[in-house]
């Protein structure tokens, strides 16, 4: 009998602790909002994705921060390399911002609530963690409105990864859209290598230009979205200028939207023109 009170109080005890313990945890996460102003300093506690971590703050409370103006990629991300290079920004991250670094924070007025999170500009000393993983290839762009505060330096270290190809932007990573323009304008090449002696055979060659048009087709239509993930891509300069000698390529091969190609047309008109006959 007393071993059995023995073991009732032991476990009494136990779930107190574990009660108590609990309690405590529940407590640093449901401490009051923080409040926020530039140069404040929190502790990064864990990242889990390439432009967001867990700090924790003065008072106490453990908020999820994002890097401002950075989107980074995700399984969720169904853009085209939307979900590229997941595993390698988050594990940048993680270096960037080990457990126990402290970290200055900075945040935009005109964004501050845009998105439900803590977006802030993340500085350690006088290094900006936003800048560097853009720069690195490893998170993509975003802005609100045009007088985003922090965005003109973050897009100019984009357009520097553009330009060295690397990240996101390098023509030898497989997920990436250089890499998928790389890989129809080889396809379009060697389709025009092709001996074409019957329809079947020049069906198919005109399926690999027409699937080369629809990659252009759709990169092209996000030029006007510069906010979104493939449109802060193919808005950048070096992109831009691959898509422009993609298009090149195609020439008179290109099929517009729900169009014909400018081949396929004077075929056509070719094939319409009456004969006279005996000329």
């Amino acid at each position: 009998m007393k071993r059995l009170v023995s073991i009732a109080l032991l476990g009494l005890s136990t779930l107190t602790a574990c009660g108590a313990q609990g309690e405590a945890s529940g407590q640093a996460s449901l401490a009051a909002a923080p409040e926020l102003s530039d140069g404040m300093t929190v502790t990064v506690e864990s990242v889990s994705s390439g432009n967001a971590f867990t700090a924790v703050f003065e008072n106490g409370a453990k908020r999820q921060v994002k890097l401002i103006n950075t989107a980074a990629p995700s399984n969720a991300n169904v853009a085209l390399s939307g979900s590229c290079l997941i595993e390698e920004s988050t594990n940048a991250l993680k270096e960037q911002l080990p457990e126990g670094t402290q970290v200055t924070l900075s945040f935009d007025e005109n964004q501050r609530g845009s998105t439900g999170s803590i977006e802030a500009a993340v500085n350690i000393g006088d290094r900006q963690i936003n800048s560097e993983m853009v720069r690195k290839g490893l998170l993509a762009t975003t802005f609100t409105t045009a007088e985003d505060k922090f965005y003109p330096g973050i897009s100019l270290a984009q357009h520097e990864a553009a330009e060295e190809g690397v990240g996101l932007y390098s023509p030898d990573i497989e997920c990436t859209i250089p890499a998928a323009i790389n890989r129809q304008r080889a396809a379009v090449e060697d389709a025009r290598t092709w001996e074409v002696t019957d329809d079947i055979r020049r069906g198919e060659r005109e399926s690999v230009y027409i699937e080369a048009s629809r990659l252009f087709n759709d990169l092209h239509g996000q030029v006007k979205y510069p906010a979104n993930w493939v449109g802060s891509i193919v808005t950048l300069t070096a992109i831009d200028k691959q898509m422009d000698d993609f298009r090149n390529l195609l020439g008179k091969d290109y099929y517009p939207i729900n169009g014909k190609s400018e081949n396929q047309k004077e075929k056509a008109s070719a094939a319409a023109t009456p004969i006279r006959p005996g000329s």
